[in-house]
């Protein structure tokens, strides 16, 4: 079975309880208001319930839910700048950043411990896509393979269909 995701807009929810509240001002019945907005019965009977308690100020939204961020816009620019300084710059072997590795940053640099997850999201979140090096021998001729290409292998290729 597919899962659908659905991306919750704080303002239009918000705005959705602020309709209902003016039709329970009207004395429209929860029915009717849960077939308008098109939500569940227990969802209506929250709103009224937190209307008839606090009023139109009852069904204003509270803000994002969970533990704040750990990272605010002045540590994810910091950290920004640490990524785009390279991995060398930290005393690391290789000039390749790995999650473990900016995690560790993180909680050297910035005193922040995070978790693998938020790493990750983090990571998006700055504009950093996830790259997988080429290996490439360091004996590397690119202008011998370029013309192996143009000259050696069409040879190669008519030989075969000849035969």
């Amino acid at each position: 079975m597919k899962t659908q995701t659905i991306t919750r807009d704080r303002s239009a929810l918000e705005k959705r309880r602020l309709e209902a509240s003016k039709l329970f001002k009207q004395d429209k019945n929860q029915r009717f208001v849960a077939l308008k907005f098109n939500v569940t019965p227990a969802a209506v009977c929250q709103w009224h319930k937190a209307w008839k308690k606090k009023g139109h100020k009852g069904l204003i939204s509270k803000g994002p839910t969970g533990s704040d961020p750990k990272l605010d816009a002045k540590k994810k620019k910091k950290l920004k700048n640490f990524i785009m300084e390279g991995p060398k710059k930290f005393g690391y072997q290789t000039d390749f950043w790995t999650l473990s590795r900016i995690r560790d940053l993180a909680k050297r640099k910035l005193r922040v411990t995070l978790g693998a997850g938020t790493v990750w999201r983090t990571v998006i979140d700055l504009g950093f896509s996830c790259q997988k090096p080429e290996r490439r021998a360091k004996e590397r001729n690119e202008q011998a393979i370029t013309n192996w290409k143009l000259k050696e292998f069409p040879k190669l290729k008519k030989m075969g269909t000849e035969a």
